[in-house]
Order: structure tokens, then C-alpha cells, then sequence
């Protein structure tokens, strides 16, 4: 059955992404605009210069598929039943009525869908070529929806993704929620952007097209309470987690993140790993453009929690290690390399489809 109600409870089932096995990869203004404070100014400007796309070294490429092939088998050993998405090897261009663009593979499977109770919901997507990446999951989801297992498969509306539609100012800026136009903006939000607790979800929101996109979310789960943040750029994954009832784990760069929480879970542990000066993941070359999407910092805490004691992290991420095992928390270390490159660590790259846990209150 399709049951997942938070990121801790037992891990029954989960779907393990692969990467895109093709050097090319477009950068379109959403995809600017979402990543940023990872691009830099230089490379932003670089990106147009080069016609919005750049190149991956596909050795890379190829590495970043065995370490998925081996977390996969990683799992499998771990008692967890593994599917993965179609394999994506060559250019597929698509075409909306509002844009144009190339389909993207489903690699980070976190992102741009969101279980939830007996749900699989693919959310508006903000970067366009994501637009149709869910139907590499079709597969899975028609199998998990009519295979007798009670679960609910759920899609948006077109979203109608262009520039005037996109709320494109900096996602700090201050935004009134209760009074815009709402017929000017689309909806559109990632499904990382959510944080599940039983029937508690916090959500990150930094634009009119996210509020829009939780506004539409909202009306399938009129029990839940859904708590809107603004703590980072994108997704929430890359500085929160919930590893059990009472405990999260907190990138080191958002050490007040307290301060912004919900008051019911302001009484909550935080355990921060220490902020080390750690070697640079990205060396020039790796891309044609030294792009890097992800932080370091906010790869090391994204991670998996098998049940609320056992915690699958990147091997390289040794100061979560650390805390971890400080506070008496089992760890799987597994290698996931170039995660700042192609923007996704553990936590991103799977998406649990049934864990054995319960729609109740943990606050």
C-alpha cells in the first residue's frame, strides 16, 4: 500500500532515482532564478552567454549512476523493496503552448513529487524542463495506484510557466500573502519544499508561485496543518530535517533556524554538526560553466532515515556523522558523489512510497 507520513517511520518501499546520462543540460530563467545563490553572479552571467545550457563531464555522469545503482542495492539489503524510473539516454525535446524545452531525467525524485498519507501527488514544477520528468515514474506510479494497493495519483493543471507568470524577485524579499493578484502568477512548487510530521507539515514558501502551489496542495488534506516557513532558497531538505519525534538535524549555516520555526516545535532538539571548513566538491572542469547547484553543507544533512535510530548519510559528510553517532543515532554510511553538481544527496534522490507509520499528531 501507499502509506508515508513523516521521514522517519520504518522505510517499507522507496523509489531510488538516475541521473540524466546525456552531457547537456538547459538552463532556462526558472532554473536560474531557483538555483541562484549556488550559481554565483559569474556563472548566472556565463549561463546566457552560452545560450542558457552548459555540459556535464559524462564521466562524472556515470559515476554519479553506480553510486545511485549501489544505494539501491544498499536499501534492497536493508530489507527495502527498490524501484527505480526509466533511463533517460537521449535528447527529448517537448513543447507546451507558453515554452519550449528538454525533458529532464528523473534523477532527484524527492523534488518534484510529494507522498503524502495514501497520496502520490506530482506537484507544479518551477523549472520548466521538469515539466513532464514524472512521467519516467509513471511505471511505478500506475503499479502503486491500480495494483490493489489502495493508493490515490494525483497531478496538477498546466501551469502556464513563463517569465511574466514567475515571481522572479529574491526569495528573502518580503511578500504580502493576504493581498496580490493571484491571476498573474501560476502556480508552482517542488514537493522538497515540504517537511512531513504526521499531521504537521511545514513548508517552504518564498514566492507567490509557491503560496499559490501550497494553496492548491492544501485543499486534498484539510486536517493536516500546514506551516508555511521562509527559511532558503528552495527546497527544505538542504537545511531541516526531522530524523524522530522531537529531533531535528539542522545545516550549520542556519544555526537561528529556531527562531523561525512553528512555536510547537521550538521546544524540539536541534543537533547541528559542527561548521567545518571542509575541500571544495566542485573543481573547475567538472562542468563546462563550473556550475554547482547545491551546497555542501545543505548535501551533508540530506539524508534518509530508515526508522527513527538508523540513518543512511554520505560517507563524506563526516561532521553529521558525528553529531549523530554523539547522540546515539545508528549510522549507514554510503558514497554519493558530486551532489553540489547535480543538485541532489540522498534525501533527494529517493522518495519513500510506504513507511510504517501513522497520520497522528507528534507535538
Amino acid at each position: 500500500m501507499i502509506n508515508s507520513n513523516t521521514s522517519f517511520g520504518p522505510l517499507k518501499e522507496v523509489i531510488v532515482g538516475r541521473e540524466l546520462e546525456l552531457k547537456k543540460r538547459v538552463a532556462d530563467f526558472a532554473f536560474k532564478h531557483f538555483y541562484k545563490d549556488n550559481l554565483g553572479h559569474t556563472v548566472y552571467d556565463r549561463l546566457e552567454e552560452n545560450g542558457n545550457e552548459y555540459y556535464v563531464n559524462f564521466d562524472l555522469i556515470e559515476e554519479r549512476n553506480r553510486d545511485l545503482d549501489l544505494l539501491s542495492a544498499l536499501l534492497e539489503s536493508k530489507g527495502v523493496i527498490v524501484h527505480r524510473p526509466e533511463r533517460l539516454k537521449e535528447i527529448v525535446p517537448f513543447q507546451t503552448p507558453h515554452f519550449k524545452s528538454e525533458l529532464s531525467s528523473a534523477s532527484n525524485v524527492r523534488d518534484v513529487t510529494l507522498v503524502y498519507k495514501d497520496f502520490i501527488i506530482e506537484t507544479p514544477v518551477f523549472v520548466l524542463n521538469r515539466y513532464f520528468e514524472n512521467t519516467l515514474l509513471y511505471g511505478v506510479y500506475q503499479n502503486a495506484f491500480d495494483g490493489g494497493r489502495g493508493g490515490k495519483w494525483i497531478r496538477p493543471p498546466h501551469t502556464k510557466l513563463t517569465e511574466e507568470t514567475m515571481d522572479l524577485t529574491p526569495w528573502h524579499s518580503e511578500r504580502n500573502y493576504n493581498d496580490f493578484d493571484r491571476s498573474k502568477y501560476a502556480m508552482a512548487i517542488d514537493g522538497a519544499q515540504f517537511l512531513r510530521i504526521g499531521r504537521d507539515v511545514l513548508v517552504n514558501v518564498n514566492s507567490y508561485n509557491h503560496f499559490l502551489g501550497l494553496e492548491w496542495l492544501k485543499s486534498f488534506f484539510p486536517e493536516t496543518r500546514f506551516h508555511m516557513l521562509n527559511i532558503a532558497d528552495n527546497h527544505i531538505d538542504g537545511a531541516i530535517v526531522c530524523l524522530r519525534p522531537g529531533v531535528f538535524l539542522v545545516n550549520p549555516l542556519y544555526q537561528n533556524i529556531v527562531d523561525k520555526m512553528p512555536e510547537v516545535f521550538r521546544n524540539w532538539t536541534y543537533l547541528v554538526p559542527e561548521n567545518r571548513e571542509a575541500a571544495p566538491r566542485v573543481f573547475p572542469g567538472m562542468t563546462s560553466l563550473d556550475v554547482q547547484l547545491a551546497s555542501t553543507r545543505g548535501m551533508d544533512i540530506n539524508i534518509l532515515s530508515l526508522d527513527e535510530k538508523t540513518v543512511v548519510v554520505n560517507k563524506l559528510a563526516l561532521n553529521v556523522i558525528e553529531v549523530l553517532e554523539k547522540n546515539h543515532f545508528d549510522i549507514v554510511d554510503v558514497q554519493l558523489n558530486h551532489c553540489e553538481i547535480f543538485g541532489g544527496g540522498i534525501h533527494c534522490s529517493t522518495l519513500d512510497l510506504q513507511r510504517q507509520d501513522e497520520y497522528i499528531s507528534y507535538t
